[in-house]
């Protein structure tokens, strides 16, 4: 038996405070990663820092505002006396890159992680040493960064200044991941030492949000060449180096202060990282045994081959000249002499086979585009005003150029790629919920409905069991703090165990289906409620054969929308919190 509950509140700002603290945002990346800052003291998007100098022999002379998601440990490189990270990772080292991915299992990674792939670049993709997991390889990267920028700020503020700062840390993560993916990275950041001291804090948050925020803020604030104004409505194209989300936002208020909504679910796909895929194979294709047979450390990621082939890809399209494009890598035996230089030991691809790697993903970008944009036409009745292009992958002229000549033809859509995007403390005051979500309980059985199978009978009612009761539906608005409550009983007697665990769902599909068997639901968490200091007497009791039985009445209730930016449970009977409450992600599949 249940019922549905809303309960509105809102949690204090965290902004509430005169005192000095650190915003930080952390762009993690699955091929890059970028840190900005800015203290609370600063009011302009001027004054924001990004880390443009990353340590490591391997970063360009004139300096990245990124650092390669990527590490090699000591245990697996002979003569290393440390883990290296980034930029620091050499030529020839076994590293583990692109691993942000398999914390999403839910993703369909296996298209990224398919034989083809494995064959081209042996292990150096996905790769996890013994004893480790994606986490805790996520975790030691991040904990490698959050040391570097915690050494970077004391140099400028000082360690005592730094010391006693709170820092409030803004952690991305694609749109398009699971709730369990979610909470493995702000466990992993946690960890790591992000938000770890008793005063700072963390809070994880969808990639589009924050490029929305950013460019809001700059690129497109009053008085800016591409200034918007109250009523617009801006898509954020955000192409990631393992994921392209899109979301797209109404500006409810420009002045005094800022102020903008989510107004469509979001709509993604996992593709960027299908150039480097997609090179990969032709590489396999067109070389054969000869590329298969050169070693992963000279032809996976950090090696020269794909730095070089990374370089190609970011000036792809910033000429029309039908250049070549020379990749230095060693091959033996017989290989197409056309597509080889040997006096250079070098593959060469024409502009040709650059349009062929890339127009399969621009291809798919702008079908993503376009269902966006007759989506919020045909449900809303708005227009797209502006195009908001950010991302590793945003940065390709290539793409850029395409998205172009796709906005001049579909009702003169400005597009924009601003030069850069930190965090900032603001948030949309409504965000869409992107699933649905609720728990599976019996509910009153309907005779000539319900299937007697699933029939059983508890306190003198007969109920059906495996009914899914939606907490929140695809697409409801989600403002701070959002939470649903639902109306759960358990019987329970003396001897059992007090602890009650029930597993939570989501579903993506439009119109979300009544029973839990039903295709498209996905088991995403399990609720732990424990009642071992609960005062069971206060509950309606009866006598039977084994003892006195008890029916408990309580509420199980979920935050969709906590100040972490994760999901939150809780448990009240009786107009107070008992128990305690958790959401276990461990072994699920979604």
């Amino acid at each position: 038996m249940a019922s549905d509950a809303s309960l509105r509140g809102r949690v204090d700002s965290p902004h509430q405070t005169d005192r000095l603290k650190i915003i930080l945002g952390v762009d993690y990346g699955t091929t890059f990663t970028g840190v900005s800052y800015v203290t609370s003291d600063k009011t302009s998007i001027d004054d924001i820092d990004v880390i443009r100098t990353w340590p490591g022999d391997g970063r360009p002379v004139e300096g990245n505002w990124k650092t390669p998601t990527i590490i090699a440990y000591t245990t697996e490189n002979r003569g290393a006396t440390r883990n290296h990270w980034g930029y620091e990772v050499r030529r020839g080292m076994m590293s583990c890159s692109w691993t942000k991915l398999l914390l999403d299992t839910s993703a369909e990674t296996s298209e990224f992680d398919d034989p083809s792939l494995r064959n081209a670049t042996g292990s150096a993709l996905f790769h996890i040493p013994r004893g480790k997991t994606a986490k805790l390889v996520c975790q030691d990267f991040l904990t490698e960064v959050y040391r570097f920028v915690v050494g970077n700020l004391k140099m400028r503020m000082s360690p005592e200044v730094f010391d006693m700062t709170p820092i409030e840390c803004y952690l991305t993560v694609p749109a398009i991941w699971s709730d369990k993916a979610r909470a493995a990275t702000f466990e992993a950041a946690k960890a790591a030492g992000f938000g770890a001291r008793p005063f700072d804090k963390i809070r994880i948050i969808a990639e589009p949000e924050a490029a929305a925020v950013a460019a809001l803020r700059k690129d497109l604030r009053p008085g800016s060449v591409n200034a918007v104004k109250a009523g617009d409505n801006v898509l954020i194209l955000d192409c990631g180096g393992g994921t392209v989300d899109i979301t797209t936002y109404t500006v409810r208020n420009i002045f005094p202060s800022l102020a903008f909504d989510e107004i469509c679910v979001g709509i993604d796909l996992d593709c960027s990282t299908y150039i480097d895929r997609n090179f990969l194979n032709l590489m396999a294709q067109r070389f054969g045994v000869a590329f298969e047979t050169v070693p992963p450390k000279r032809k996976g990621p950090g090696s020269e081959f794909m730095a070089s082939f990374e370089k190609a890809k970011q000036s792809f399209g910033s000429s029309d000249s039908a250049s070549f494009d020379i990749y230095p890598i060693d091959l033996q035996g017989n290989v197409p002499q056309e597509h080889y230089d040997e006096d250079e030991a070098a593959v060469i691809l024409s502009r040709t086979d650059m349009e062929k790697l890339f127009n399969p993903v621009i291809g798919g970008i702008l079908l993503l585009v376009k269902q966006q944009v007759d989506s919020i036409s045909y449900s809303k009745g708005k227009q797209i005003n502006t195009i908001v292009v950010v991302g590793g992958f945003g940065n390709s002229d290539y793409l850029k150029r395409e998205l172009d000549t796709w906005c001049k033809a579909n009702g003169e859509i400005k597009c924009i790629r601003p030069d850069f995007w930190g965090l900032e403390r603001a948030t949309p005051g409504v965000l869409l919920c992107h699933r649905h979500y609720g728990v599976t309980c019996g509910m009153p059985f309907r005779l000539g409905i319900d299937d007697e199978k699933h029939a059983f009978t508890s306190w003198e009612v007969k109920y059906c069991a495996g009914c899914m009761e939606w907490m929140v539906g695809k697409g409801t608005e989600l403002s701070d703090s959002t939470r649903r409550v639902v109306s759960m009983t358990r019987d329970w007697s003396l001897g059992r165990s007090c602890v009650f665990n029930m597993d939570l769902y989501s579903c993506r599909l439009e119109l979300a289906p009544e029973r839990q068997e039903a295709a498209g639901i996905t088991r995403i968490g399990t609720i732990s409620v424990d009642f071992t200091d609960v005062d069971m007497s206060t509950f309606r009791k009866r006598m039977t054969l084994t003892g006195v039985e008890y029916e408990l009445r309580f509420e199980v209730g979920v935050e969709f929308r906590s100040d972490e930016g994760v999901l939150r449970c809780f448990c009240q009977s009786q107009g107070k919190t008992i128990g305690t409450t958790s959401i276990s992600f461990t072994d699920v599949a979604g």
